[in-house]
């Protein structure tokens, strides 16, 4: 598994400013879904892991990743900065 800096990071607030974590690839992805996500689990987080393990096997862009991640993002009432 190759972990493909993406073109562009995002920045992604938790919790207001008091969490900012930069993401700049599907396994920094994988990560925050995995382990630092909220409670907050919709259709959109299901769908953001499973294109991240996707995309590891070759299956799915990391460009894929990272639009799935804002819509978690956004489904989560979290702020993304793109």
């Amino acid at each position: 598994m190759d972990d493909i800096p993406w073109h562009e990071s995002l920045l992604l607030e938790f919790n207001g400013r008091q969490d900012v974590v930069t993401v700049s690839s599907s396994l920094q992805a994988a990560d925050l879904l995995l382990h630092q996500w909220p409670k907050k689990r919709g259709p959109s987080y299901k769908l953001a892991v499973m294109t991240c393990l996707d995309s590891f096997r070759g299956k799915q862009p990391p460009e894929l990743v990272r639009q799935d991640l804002i819509a978690a993002a956004i489904e989560a009432h979290i702020y993304v900065k793109v």
